[in-house]
């Protein structure tokens, strides 16, 4: 008897589990490397005392980690679900899982996404779908995790990349009617492009509560799509903004917006940076997806714990015993990010976040 093949969507979240594993960050920065805090050498705090904690369209989660969207949609794809879902359990992380859709389309599949909630009852799970669902898909897709917010990601450059994409890109009207028929706040990621300030005032005047930049630096999707049709253009590979500066450009335009900074965040110290900037959150994928496929759930742990001390370190030597407290400390730029931030206008919105 000869073996179903596998549909199309579920053989391409496997090649993309693959080539997400093998292939490494970039080609282009994060602009982290640009990004200086300040030491304090008399700080005047206890290094244990430090609070992490911190609030993302409207929960209240005790660290500003979050397990970014990854898979779904195939038995390998379940089995690094339930590892994940176990991680956020033993770390107190809110989790997102990817793109539901296939799991809408083949209910079958459903149990690939549906594994974390059964793992973590308790914990933070967001939902994820595109940007061009429709508000039933949405409702669906939140109420098969029971999740307590939806991201819509906007992934143009990964579509236009694979043979298979889109090629229209009418979103907007959908994600306002999206926002006006789900119960939980709508979070808009993108993934690995980086968003502008223009990009998030239209973002937010549609109702979107959370932006998740997905900045350039981190996993290329671009690089993923070219692995996966054996090519190896490099006309949009270093395509998008760079994790800070889409950071910078975001809150200098919209201050008080809830942003996730993802995008290439490899450490503690990263995260912190983003923190300092005025980030609520920080998302992070392909760290933990290598963690545990390599070393299971332990090795997950881990690397989350590893994060959480490195925070602590950072807060400690810049003397701040929270993250309101650090998003006031001193910050510099310097290179390419300084003059990203002069050409765009943004050195006011520094000076005001220093006050």
């Amino acid at each position: 008897m000869q073996r179903r093949r596998e549909p199309l969507r579920a053989q391409r979240k496997n090649e993309h589990l693959r080539l997400v594993l093998s292939l490494t960050d970039g080609p282009g920065k994060t602009g982290f490397e640009d990004v200086l805090l300040l030491p304090e050498a008399v700080p005047d705090l206890a290094f244990l005392a430090i609070d992490l904690s911190t609030d993302f369209c409207g929960l209240e989660l005790p660290f500003p980690i979050l397990i970014n969207a990854l898979t779904g949609g195939t038995a390998e794809a379940a089995r690094i679900n339930a590892r994940l879902a176990q991680v956020a359990k033993e770390t107190g992380l809110p989790m997102a899982v990817g793109s539901q859709k296939i799991a809408l389309e083949e209910p079958g599949l459903a149990y690939t996404f549906t594994i974390v909630r059964r793992i973590n009852p308790e914990g933070v799970i967001l939902a994820n779908l595109s940007a061009a669902s429709s508000p039933d898909e949405a409702r669906r897709a939140v109420e098969m995790l029971a999740a307590q917010g939806l991201q819509l990601h906007l992934n143009a450059a990964q579509e236009l990349t694979m043979p298979e994409g889109d090629r229209a890109f009418f979103w907007s009207d959908k994600i306002a009617a999206i926002v006006q028929s789900v119960p939980v706040p709508v979070i808009a990621k993108e993934v690995g492009s980086g968003l502008t300030g223009e990009t998030a005032q239209r973002l937010l005047a549609l109702g979107v509560r959370g932006l998740d930049l997905g900045g350039k630096g981190g996993t290329n999707f671009i690089a993923v799509e070219e692995a996966r049709r054996g090519r190896k253009s490099l006309a949009f590979l270093n395509w998008g903004l760079p994790t800070a500066w889409s950071l910078l450009d975001i809150l200098a335009a919209c201050p008080e917006a809830e942003v996730c900074a993802s995008g290439g965040l490899r450490t503690g110290l990263d995260m912190a940076k983003a923190l300092a900037l005025g980030a609520r959150l920080c998302g992070v994928a392909a760290p933990l997806l290598r963690a545990v496929v390599s070393g299971g759930v332990k090795a997950g742990v881990a690397l989350v714990e590893r994060w959480k001390e490195e925070l602590r370190f950072a807060l400690a030597l810049t003397g701040a015993k929270n993250l309101s407290e650090l998003r006031r400390a001193p910050v510099i730029l310097k290179g390419d990010t300084w003059h990203f931030a002069v050409q765009r206008r943004l050195t006011g919105y520094l000076n005001q976040r220093a006050r």
